[in-house]
């Protein structure tokens, strides 16, 4: 009876420490595929399309009809090969969805979740080629509507994140301004790089954790015996 317990907890610590190293061997895959990181930031202009549908309305939008790249754009997003705006970027409507008067001519408005929000499109980035998005986050603008009837918006710390090759590589901050029925707009879009775990990190913590559950074996052992 002994012999079998021995036997049986011999096998069952045995699939436990084999867990620690396969998961290592996951995450050294998962980081291999995260490897790409971005940081920098890259300028949009364009024309938008901005309803002129009253003071403080329930609902609006904001429609981007045309995207091209600024000279500015900076850091990983130089690396890209075609350079960004060579193929076509497309930024998707904002539907907004008011939360608040804040005076007469003064409200806040909530973006909703976009996924993906702006989609440049395949591109190829330290030898990987694959698509690359950015999802945008709930946020908030402040829409004002002048004296003579025009209508901006204030764009400040609107957040969202760069996926590449279906995995995030950056969150990102969109800064900039609109303004007229029909006007150009300028954002700019700062990636930084999220921090991605080390393979042999990772394998090392594997190894440490293999290390534990057999050590946990031999005094289990002994206890048996």
């Amino acid at each position: 009876m002994i012999s079998f317990k021995s036997t049986l907890l011999n096998a069952t610590l045995a699939i436990t420490a084999a867990l620690p190293l396969a998961a290592a061997g996951m995450f050294t895959s998962a980081g291999s595929a995260q490897a790409v990181t971005l940081n920098g930031s890259i300028g949009l202009s364009g024309t938008s399309g901005i309803l002129n549908d009253g003071i403080n309305p329930a609902s609006t939008s904001i429609a981007f009809t045309d995207v091209n790249v600024s000279p500015s754009t900076s850091g990983d997003f130089s690396a890209f090969s075609p350079k960004l705006g060579t193929t076509p970027i497309t930024i998707k409507t904002l539907n907004l969805t008011k939360i608040a008067d804040l005076t007469t001519t003064l409200a806040t408005y909530s973006t909703g979740n976009y996924i993906p929000f702006i989609d440049f499109g395949s591109e190829t980035l330290d030898g990987t080629t694959a698509f690359l998005t950015f999802d945008l986050d709930n946020s908030v603008l402040t829409r004002i509507t002048s004296s003579n009837g025009g209508i901006g918006y204030g764009i400040n710390e609107i957040t969202g994140k760069f996926n590449f090759n279906g995995q995030t590589i950056a969150t990102g901050l969109i800064s900039g301004s609109l303004s007229g029925a029909s006007s150009t707009y300028q954002l700019t879009l700062t990636a930084q790089a999220v921090s991605v775990p080390e393979p042999t990190t990772m394998l090392g913590l594997g190894l440490v954790g293999a290390g534990m559950v057999m050590s946990m074996s031999r005094r289990r052992k002994s206890v048996v015996q």
